[in-house]
């Protein structure tokens, strides 16, 4: 999974990158045949006066769309946990509904051509083939 990490108006150490980078790829582990890429940006809104203000943006390319997650918090770890959470459960949502519609849509219960259900008998005459005898 491609990860693109970036950090505006904030000085991150390098252990933190790596900690911000393996909370989001733990969060979309499970779903990493379907992720494209994913750019993750975290900003200080409003420097050093502190607050509410570390913003963590994440944007997960999938093959079925794109989803952004927008989340704030006090921490930068905190912001980015909680975003990684939020993107995993979306991805989970979008991830559960494209299943549900492949299951939905008409002719996906169908035979095969030359295939029998369990209630076809070897020798027997169709139905239709009776009315004409």
């Amino acid at each position: 999974m491609k990860m693109s990490l970036q950090f505006k108006d904030l000085q991150v150490a390098a252990a933190d990158r790596k900690r911000i980078e393996d909370r989001i790829r733990l969060a979309l582990s499970r779903f990493a045949p379907l992720v494209q890429g994913v750019t993750a940006t975290v900003t200080d809104e409003n420097g050093n006066r502190g607050g509410i203000d570390k913003r963590c943006r994440l944007v997960v390319r999938l093959r079925a769309g794109t989803v952004v997650v927008n989340e704030q918090a006090s921490a930068v770890m905190a912001a980015v946990t909680q975003a990684a959470e939020r993107t995993a459960r979306s991805v989970a949502r979008i991830h559960h509904r494209a299943v549900d519609a492949r299951q939905a849509t008409p002719g996906a219960g169908r035979r095969r051509h030359g295939s029998r259900s369990a209630g076809d008998t070897l020798g027997a005459p169709d139905s239709a083939e009776a009315a004409v005898s």
